[in-house]
């Protein structure tokens, strides 16, 4: 992949945490959830170490940019399904000039719409929501 190898700095965005954040707290106990946070978090702050493994997938990047869209494979805390067979993604953007990284969305794949692929949908929400990284999709 293209992602430097150094420690990023993770931040989640208001548009997750206001439409996605709060189903998975709903749906699954608070310290579950919590829990999985922080594991994100901790996977992302080190995502050299990963970028090799099955869990995350480039979605689009600009060499131009230094920078990209990205989803990560996750499971919940205390849920025994592997990260790719619960379904549930976070999508990020990770900038290597600004050692960055953003998650835009943290969703289900009972989220997206059954008309369209997941990359469509992903693709949409970003172009919609978050107008700074259109020139990435």
């Amino acid at each position: 992949m293209f992602i430097k190898d150094t420690k990023f700095y993770v931040e989640f965005s208001k548009y997750a945490e206001k439409h996605f954040c709060k189903n998975f707290l709903k749906k699954y106990k608070e310290k579950k959830w919590v829990e999985t946070r922080k594991t994100i978090n901790a996977t992302l702050e080190r995502i050299s170490a990963f970028q090799k493994t099955n869990l995350i997938d480039n979605i689009k990047f600009s060499q131009l940019k230094n920078a990209g869209i990205f989803k990560l494979d996750f499971r919940v805390a205390g849920t025994y399904s592997s990260p790719k067979k619960s379904g549930n993604r976070a999508i990020f953007h990770l900038c290597n000039t600004t050692n960055k990284i953003t998650i835009l969305l943290v969703y289900s794949k009972d989220d997206c719409k059954k008309k369209q692929s997941e990359t469509q949908w992903i693709l949409e929400h970003v172009k919609n929501n978050f107008p700074e990284y259109r020139g990435i999709c």
